[in-house]
């Protein structure tokens, strides 16, 4: 810390407290690591030393002391899974509550939690109009993403810039890519703040709370589904304002959307599962449309499922369905009729699509001629794959590749 008034008044107020447990060090000893350190931030470079000094000492209960002219950084405080932090001007009560907690999990070899409660306390001391819970909350939902939510506890602590009802039970995982990239640079708009608008527009009449976390090729959209409804495919408004978005994006913006979405979690700390499953959703040839795929719509069949892997595996050879129903000795006859119940495609298109994903990426990704990602995709002709890709995706290969993929942070 800077000023020597400021630290001088917070090791008043510890051994006051605690007279005989405490020593203070100025820095850092190689052979004495802290077990509480408080440091003051006054640049990015503060939570990079705070995120090495984690790294070399877990056990280490790291307090960050920032400034109003910094409050902007302090979700970071949550990312790095620190117990806490503290805002200037700092608080005499809710210092030592932090110190005492500190000290309490040092000795319990508890985990340190992260205490929203006490955040948000400062936040609204220090902000008063709560114009700072956004960074919070997007901090927060990034961990419940992640599965790093692991107590009711937690959910409840974040109840003042997260009620209850706005807490999302759905996952919607977004890609996509911009037709014409030089109306985007001609027209003036971006298309992930207008994908956002568009979302907002629709679904604001059917749910008072819808959230957007940026990733850098995809984009997650979080809400709640109402009550009974148990899917989102079963929603009629909400499976048509999707469906609306989607196409209106496309018509006016030339911006194409693949979404996939996970399952309805009605427990918080599952909603983890319906982010992976939207995202694999997303990345599996579709039941009926291309542009919406819905989790439940996947086989749960696990006899098929190795199939499935077989032919991730096997794509780019002259793959029949004899050989991949013999996987599991199944006739070719009962594996076709089964494959085409639990996909809602027949073998042949399954697999032709499988290769086509690998084509996108080949296409987006390198420079590849037509002709070689052809070869390589086991077609005879370039002129035969560019036919296939062009039903499939409705844009040739060369099209396809003048594209730009949105990136969305």
């Amino acid at each position: 810390m800077k000023d020597e008034h400021e630290k001088k008044k917070l090791k008043t107020w510890i051994q006051e407290e605690y007279p005989f447990q405490c020593v203070f060090i100025e820095r850092e000893e190689p052979n004495r690591p802290p077990d509480i350190l408080i440091i003051e931030i006054g640049g990015l470079f503060d939570w990079v030393r705070i995120h090495r000094i984690r790294k070399r000492n877990k056990e280490c209960r790291i307090f960050p002391l920032i400034p109003p002219e910094w409050l902007h950084t302090s979700p970071l405080a949550i990312e790095l899974k620190l117990q806490s932090m503290l805002v200037h001007p700092i608080k005499r009560n809710l210092f030592m509550r932090n110190i005492k907690r500190a000290i309490e999990s040092l000795s319990s070899k508890g985990d340190g939690t992260f205490n929203y409660k006490d955040i948000y306390e400062q936040i609204q001391i220090e902000g008063g109009d709560g114009r700072e819970d956004g960074p919070f909350r997007e901090a927060f939902l990034r961990r419940l993403l992640r599965g790093e939510i692991s107590t009711e506890q937690e959910i409840i602590q974040t109840r003042p810039f997260l009620p209850g009802e706005a807490v999302p039970n759905i996952v919607c995982f977004i890609q996509g890519f911009v037709r014409f990239p030089e109306r985007e640079v001609n027209e003036g708009w971006e298309a992930p703040a207008i994908i956002q608008k568009y979302f907002t527009e629709q679904f604001s009449v059917f749910v008072p709370h819808l959230f957007f976390l940026p990733y850098r090729k995809h984009m997650v959209m979080l809400f709640r589904v109402p009550s009974p409804c148990a899917s989102l495919r079963y929603w009629k408004e909400g499976h048509e304002s999707m469906l609306r978005v989607i196409e209106k994006l496309e018509e006016k913006y030339g911006i194409y959307l693949y979404i996939g979405v996970g399952s309805v979690y009605r427990e918080p700390l599952l909603l983890h599962h319906s982010y992976r499953e939207g995202r694999k959703a997303r990345r599996t040839p579709p039941y009926e449309r291309l542009s919406l795929r819905y989790y439940e719509e996947l086989t749960k069949d696990e006899q098929l499922q190795k199939c499935i892997d077989y032919i991730g595996e096997h794509y780019t050879e002259d793959l029949s369905a004899t050989q991949v129903a013999a996987q599991i000795n199944l006739s070719a006859p009962y594996f076709s009729r089964l494959f085409k119940k639990e996909t809602g495609r027949s073998f042949v298109y399954y697999v032709t699509f499988v290769r086509m994903q690998r084509a996108v990426w080949l296409l987006r990704h390198t420079n590849q001629t037509i002709e070689q990602i052809a070869e390589e995709l086991g077609f005879n002709t370039p002129n035969y794959f560019s036919c296939i890709f062009k039903k499939y995706a409705g844009l040739a290969p060369s099209e396809y590749r003048a594209t730009k993929e949105i990136i969305f942070m």
